[in-house]
């Protein structure tokens, strides 16, 4: 299944996702929980790794196996 970049946060809240900054993978995991608005997510605690809070700012971007919205979605 193909990774798609997901620029709505709150649509990957619930989903596996991978987490990337700079070209390089930082983190796979669950969206656990995200700000209101797109600021920061957190991925679950998983295995030996922790619950991680992720920033917008820092310039990390979310990828997801579902395609983002598309404006005819509002329909």
């Amino acid at each position: 299944m193909d990774l798609h970049l997901q620029p709505d946060w709150q649509r990957a809240l619930g989903q596996r996702v991978e987490v990337w900054r700079r070209g390089k993978l930082v983190r796979r995991g669950t969206v656990e929980a995200v700000m209101p608005d797109d600021s920061l997510l957190w991925i679950s605690a998983e295995g030996n790794s922790l619950r991680q809070m992720i920033s917008r700012q820092d310039e990390y971007q979310v990828f997801t196996h579902f395609l983002p919205a598309s404006p005819d979605d509002d329909h």
